[in-house]
């Protein structure tokens, strides 16, 4: 971005989800200055704005140096724990094709036993060993079979997350083995 009064651009942040500091309610907004006078009205009747002490703990967060390291320390942790989930899922049998951005896993579960080879059969089973994933459906853009002569495409998909640290993972995929292939 060159110019911020210029460029069709307008970029959100925050140090919550982006930045991995859970906890930390400070965000920002970064566009041409007519918009940001709007959204900084807007804002001051919602919800009155972050704290000042917290705006001043966060700078030194901010740091090039400081957000560097950070990134750079989140994308090794991220490398790891991703690898270890695609992994596990492909030993059980669960296709995915390796995500390129976010901290989830796309699982096709149609090579998957009788039972759990859909995403609702999977998430169910699941749930009885202490694992968690979200069932393809649930990404439909037909939600509740609303148009019946239209079944869900994603039936036979889950959504994993390797957001969690590797010892959680670790214990999920045991989960899920013995989920899909008993005890």
């Amino acid at each position: 971005m060159e110019d911020v009064d210029r460029d069709p651009v307008v970029i959100v942040d925050g140090l919550t989800k982006n930045w991995r500091y859970p906890g930390w309610r400070v965000c920002w907004t970064v566009g041409p200055r007519e918009l940001i006078e709007k959204v900084a009205s807007a804002a001051s009747f919602l919800d009155g704005g972050c704290a000042r002490p917290m705006q001043r703990a966060a700078l030194p967060l901010l740091a090039r140096s400081v957000a560097d390291a950070e990134a750079r320390a989140i994308q090794r942790s991220f490398r790891t724990k991703r690898q270890l989930l695609l992994d596990g899922l492909d030993q059980l049998g669960i296709l995915v094709n390796a995500p390129q951005g976010g901290f989830y896993c796309w699982g096709d579960l149609s090579r998957l036993p009788e039972g759990v080879n859909t995403g609702m059969g999977l998430f169910r089973r699941a749930l009885e060993h202490g694992v968690i994933l979200v069932p393809g459906e649930f990404f439909d853009v037909n939600p509740g079979r609303r148009r019946p002569e239209r079944p869900g495409r994603f039936q036979r998909y889950a959504r994993f997350s390797f957001g969690p640290s590797a010892d959680v993972l670790e214990r999920g995929l045991a989960g899920l083995a013995r989920a899909i292939h008993g005890p």
